[in-house]
């Protein structure tokens, strides 16, 4: 007897800053080993959020764009919308015209006011997207941050050293300082070592290689599999 042959999965791991979660990413990863596939990771923003959200924002864009890396994501892209009427449309039309097959995103529970008013976010995307698989991840799962080479990123600041292209990493702001980003200090260690990530308005990153609180430039303006 012949089968016919099976299109090969693709995975979309969506995030959304409101319900972030690394444990989605973590998800995404574990489900493209089972189907051995291929996946990708799109972060959706607000574009009219408050500047006092900023630097929740870069953490948040610059802990899951390294993780992405590290489970192995093929690609990390950052999308503003504006609403979520537009959203939804914008991701049917999106995985289907890139082949999507999984969309794993996180969930929180609605109430039930806001499903008769709103209605189900979940139940919206089930009847817009038959073509996919869905796979809704617990928001307040704890992520085994342990198993991982580097510690939960920490909001950090760069200051200038007298040599080129180098810069002393501290948690404090002054009027001095010549970058903000996300500090991923590696596991076991005393030392201030290990990536500084920097984030610009061009959705790009700038990733330094810090050694014992000197943070030295690596890339510039970069991709995801350029950090």
């Amino acid at each position: 007897m012949v089968f016919p042959l099976m299109n090969k999965d693709k995975i979309l791991v969506l995030l959304d800053f409101d319900l972030y979660s690394p444990n989605t990413i973590l998800r995404g990863a574990q489900l493209a080993k089972a189907l051995n596939s291929d996946f990708e990771v799109l972060f959706l923003i607000e574009s009219d959020r408050d500047n006092f959200d900023q630097p929740e924002i870069e953490l948040a864009f610059a802990e899951s764009k390294k993780l992405s890396k590290d489970l192995g994501a093929s690609e990390f892209k950052i999308k503003e919308f504006r609403n979520h009427q537009r959203l939804v449309k914008f991701l049917e039309a999106f995985t289907r015209d890139t082949g999507f097959t999984q969309l794993v995103l996180a969930h929180v529970a609605e109430s039930r006011w806001e499903e008769m008013i709103h209605g189900s976010f979940m139940n919206l995307l089930m009847k817009r997207m038959t073509f996919l698989e869905l796979h809704f991840i617990p928001q307040d799962v704890a992520f085994p941050y342990e198993k991982l080479p580097y510690d939960k990123g920490v909001y950090a600041f760069l200051e200038p050293m007298e040599e080129n292209d180098h810069y002393y990493l501290t948690e404090h702001k002054t009027k001095t300082t010549v970058e903000n980003g996300v500090f991923f200090k590696e596991s076991g260690t005393d030392f201030d070592n290990g990536v500084f990530l920097s984030f610009n308005e061009d959705k790009l990153f700038t990733s330094y290689q810090v050694r014992d609180s000197v943070a030295t430039l690596k890339n510039k303006n970069v991709k995801l599999n350029e950090i």
